[in-house]
């Protein structure tokens, strides 16, 4: 759910930066790239990643974990399609 509202949001964005030119400002621009309207969506919407020891310990483990998990989980299915082939 709460990628498919970013993604919402974004395409709003997206749609409302391309649509104003800055004529309203007596000004010129060429039209922004897909790189600027990027930047301009990751400092309007998107929240600054948390960059504190904690946070970054607790994510390593948890992926850590979900990795021997997955590895686990394909390695018991690979065991059983081995049998069951032979």
């Amino acid at each position: 759910m709460r990628w498919s509202l970013i993604s919402l949001f974004a395409a709003a964005v997206l749609a409302v930066t391309r649509t104003v030119d800055g004529t309203e400002h007596g000004l010129q621009l060429a039209p922004a790239s897909g790189r600027e309207l990027l930047a301009v969506l990751r400092i309007t919407a998107l929240p600054t990643p948390r960059r504190d020891r904690e946070h970054v310990l607790h994510w390593s483990a948890w992926r850590r974990h979900h990795r021997h998990q997955a590895t686990e989980a394909h390695r018991r299915w690979n065991n059983i399609t081995a049998a069951a082939t032979t």
